[in-house]
């Protein structure tokens, strides 16, 4: 395993130093809007532009790869995430804020998809695998890192703006200097929706409800945190203990989701998701010094229930296709996440404007609950044959990533028919 690490530990190393940079900006910016003066709705709508961006650049980045090559690329994309980074505080207004945001996502779509395409051309039937898990561990562990960086110092000056730019502008340096071999160009992403559909409706339905719940936690968590009263530390905590809770329960969960049916498995975490959410809402009103652990544990088991929910999907969509269908499946569910993201944004902003801060997790609850009953019904309606032995093997994923990490997947290279 060490071994098939050595020749890619630059450009893990560079994918570190990025995430370092991002993770502290997802959380910044919702909090630095809204200290500028920016609506809930104004927040939810500069986050949408970020889930756009995010996809425009999954389809728009091969086509970079193909004219200029990955070191070209990723110091052409890295260096416009920096620069973008540091016109922020210049400009603090709405609409200039919505093009910035555009332009991060699909910076940083576009630097996934090459340090995954690099990866997996760097890897072999042998440690794929292997190296797959150790990049996913990788970008959790350095969100959450990036997130504590929120700590360092105050939303409203440079500082915070200046140190992300920092380490996105230090993660060029070792994949410039790197002696491996950049890999050839990787393919145009194919979306094909209605294969995704004839595989599974629930997978597909499960992709845009996880989308509208993720996508307003990404852009309006910050903004419930803040409108609570958590102090900075205890927003970062707030923040990195949903992240870890998704972290922790995606294997234990997808490993049962093997044993049964996963729509059950699906149908569960979607009911304890709306509890969850519900507890939020209810807390604030009960608990004083709710911004403390009573926020943090609570996270924790919502990132457990919530952001689980994308990975299961993922592996049900792919149950029982051949690996010939994988990438383009799982590409069609990376790019409805994202456009379901961008719509959960506003629509939970709206919520927050009738009900407060609380109303973002009121939105959350009405979606798994609405989740729940699609697939409570679909269960009654279609009942599938329950084979262990043609029934796909769960991997973790993440939702930080791009397309071209599905091409690593060892499941490409296995035909399940």
């Amino acid at each position: 395993m060490l071994r098939a690490l050595v020749p890619i530990s630059a450009l893990l190393l560079s994918n570190a130093f990025l995430l370092l940079g991002h993770g502290l900006l997802l959380t910044l910016l919702p909090i630095a809007a809204s200290t500028a003066g920016f609506s809930d709705t104004q927040v939810a709508l500069t986050g949408s532009a970020y889930f756009l961006g995010f996809v425009s650049g999954c389809l728009a980045t091969p086509y970079m790869l193909k004219r200029v090559g990955h070191i070209r690329s990723f110091a052409v994309l890295a260096t416009c995430y920096s620069v973008v980074i540091l016109i922020f505080p210049l400009l603090p207004e709405f609409y200039s804020w919505m093009i910035l945001r555009f332009f991060i996502g699909v910076a940083i779509s576009g630097l996934y998809m090459i340090i995954e395409s690099w990866l997996n051309g760097s890897s072999d039937a042998k440690n794929r695998g292997s190296i797959l898990s150790v990049y996913t561990t990788l970008n959790f562990v350095m969100v959450m890192s990036g997130q504590q960086l929120l700590n360092l110092g105050n939303t409203q000056d440079w500082m915070l703006f200046g140190l992300a730019a920092i380490f996105v502008s230090i993660a060029i340096i070792p994949v410039s200097l790197t002696l491996s071999a950049a890999p050839a160009a990787i393919h145009q992403v194919k979306v094909n929706m209605f294969k995704v559909w004839q595989h599974s409706h629930i997978a597909l339905i499960g992709a845009v409800v996880t989308g509208l719940v993720t996508g307003a936690f990404w852009s309006l968590a910050p903004i419930y945190a803040k409108d609570n009263g958590f102090e900075s530390s205890q927003l970062a905590a707030f923040v990195s203990a949903t992240v870890l809770g998704g972290a922790c329960f995606q294997l234990p969960l997808g490993k049962v989701s093997d044993r049964f049916d996963r729509r059950i498995v699906l149908m569960y975490l979607a009911l304890a998701g709306a509890a969850v959410s519900l507890l939020f809402v209810g807390l604030p009103y009960v608990v004083t010094t709710f911004g403390g652990w009573p926020a943090a544990i609570s996270a924790f088991f919502w990132g457990g229930t919530c952001m689980t929910l994308y990975a299961i999907c993922l592996a049900h969509a792919n149950d029982n296709a051949t690996s010939d269908d994988f990438v383009e499946i799982s590409s069609a569910m990376l790019i409805t996440l994202g456009l379901s993201s961008a719509i959960g944004a506003p629509l939970a902003s709206l919520a927050m404007s009738l009900m407060g801060a609380n109303g973002l997790y009121a939105f959350t609850s009405v979606c798994l609950i609405t989740f729940f009953i699609i697939v409570v019904l679909r269960r009654r309606s279609h009942e599938l044959p329950f084979d262990l032995e043609t029934k796909d093997n769960f991997r973790a994923v993440t939702e930080m990533t791009g397309p071209a990490a599905f091409e690593m997947d060892p499941r490409t290279e296995v035909d399940h028919k």
